[in-house]
């Protein structure tokens, strides 16, 4: 189903696509030209290769803008967090004790910026045929990439929104709006966006015509950043529960067990931020803590190791300053993103592995399934393996070290909940406190379509 993009908001799209560019270009590993005023026109109609290697660029910008809303909005939603902002009561209030509206604080959770990187996306996709500067390899080495980041924003989009569906189709006039899909309608634009992208990037040649930053290192080629296109498919797959695809993905993934190391773990893409001027610093990095803190139950939940000692993945959080808003009081916060420049994860081995284990449980595999649990067990969480005759809940035992190795990075914790109708066994501060199972739509998005869409509702929460 391809994206409808009338020529006068594809010409904002690339506007703001080539815009936002100017950000990364603060960041020493990728040099970008100044184009705050560029000949959007021209981009459109005679598209050279410098300015349109900007605009994919920018795709990465893109999908650095969100993170920061998922991790912390979803970690609150999710129980890994808190935000005690002193100076804004609806952290608390409109995150954890009232229902969610549409045009509530904090309801678009990435909404539009979802659909600014599809809009950008696709207007690639438009001109990327007409650049003479570019070789048929190279022409598909872009093809490949912005179909990844497209898909990338779809799947962010139907985390948050599940069941209420998405939309595929946009057309900013209002006689023609793109009609929301489901939820397997979406995941299986996701699916065939992906594979389209395989397609491409194994046509693409030895290099790309644009510079990936240094997130990607040892994703910065066509081949190799096939790898992380399957790694992002075989997350969408593991989402649905399509197990054997997941398994398919995941095997031409970047997945490894060979080397026990935290930095073999850790291997991956990252978002990565800097301090210079025009650039972002990381939005989680908050150490004294101001509002972001650490869930009590990240240390009260962990399993202990053999020396009665907690869970080594506990050591993302310690005692801070203490602080209180709206009846919650905490003392503990996060050590994962030590400075202002920490990278974020977008995806890395760790959570493959455990993708892996899922989906061997979920096909019935529980030697497998054990093996992948214990591999990071041991070597992440320092405890003990389980035995090879363990009984008990294998989808229990994943969640746990899910949350504990993901911990703060995508708002794992609540959509992994959810995605296994566990969300009543999350804690409540309070009584009064209430756990979402989806997130509305923006009001924006319901005021200009009749009937509403069923997104267009009130979630109580539960």
């Amino acid at each position: 189903m391809r994206t409808r993009i009338p020529s006068a908001f594809r010409r904002l799209a690339a506007i703001a696509i080539v815009g936002t560019t100017t950000a990364l270009a603060a960041c020493k590993e990728v040099n970008v030209p100044n184009l705050n005023s560029p000949n959007i026109d021209q981009l459109l109609a005679a598209p050279k290769a410098s300015v349109v290697n900007t605009t994919v660029i920018g795709l990465m910008v893109g999908a650095r803008a969100t993170i920061g809303g998922y991790a912390s909005q979803l970690g609150v939603f999710g129980r890994e967090s808190y935000n005690l902002d002193q100076a804004e009561s609806r952290f608390v209030l409109s995150w954890l004790a009232q229902p969610l509206t549409p045009g509530g604080f904090g309801t678009d959770l990435g909404w539009s910026a979802t659909y600014q990187q599809v809009l950008a996306a696709q207007t690639i996709l438009d001109i990327v045929d007409n650049v003479p500067d570019y070789t048929t390899a190279q022409k598909e080495g872009v093809k490949g990439f912005t179909k990844t980041f497209m898909a990338m924003a779809f799947l962010d989009q139907l985390r948050v929104r599940d069941t209420f569906g998405i939309v595929l189709e946009v057309d900013p006039t209002a006689r023609d709006l793109g009609e929301f899909v489901t939820r397997e309608q979406g995941f299986d634009r996701v699916a065939s966006l992906l594979d389209e992208a395989k397609t491409h990037l194994n046509a693409a040649g030895t290099a790309f015509p644009f510079i990936v930053h240094s997130g990607f290192t040892g994703f910065t080629t066509p081949t190799t950043f096939l790898r992380f296109n399957r790694a992002i498919k075989a997350r969408s797959d593991v989402y649905r529960a399509r197990w054997q695809d997941a398994l398919a993905s995941l095997s031409e993934s970047f997945i490894s067990t060979a080397a026990t190391t935290p930095a073999a773990l850790a291997t991956g893409v990252y978002h990565v931020y800097s301090a210079s001027a025009g650039d972002a610093t990381n939005p989680l990095f908050d150490p004294a803590p101001r509002a972001l803190v650490a869930h009590p139950s990240i240390l009260t939940d962990a399993q202990l190791r053999a020396n009665g000692q907690p869970d080594l993945r506990t050591s993302k959080v310690t005692t801070g300053a203490t602080l209180s808003n709206q009846g919650i009081t905490v003392s503990l916060r996060f050590t994962i993103y030590p400075t202002n420049v920490t990278s974020i994860p977008l995806i890395k081995n760790e959570e493959l592995i455990l993708m892996r284990a899922e989906a061997y449980a979920g096909l019935g595999n529980r030697v497998a399934a054990i093996q992948d649990i214990n591999f990071i067990r041991v070597n992440s969480g320092g405890l003990a393996p389980l035995p090879d005759t363990f009984t008990g809940d294998l989808v229990t035992e994943i969640l746990y070290n899910r949350r504990y190795s993901l911990l703060f990075e995508y708002g794992h914790r609540w959509h992994d909940m959810r995605r296994y109708g566990r969300l009543n066994q999350l804690p409540k501060a309070l009584p009064s406190h209430l756990v979402y199972p989806i997130v509305p739509l923006p009001s924006d998005e319901c005021n200009q379509r009749a009937p509403q869409p069923k997104g267009c509702v009130q979630v109580n929460g539960i």
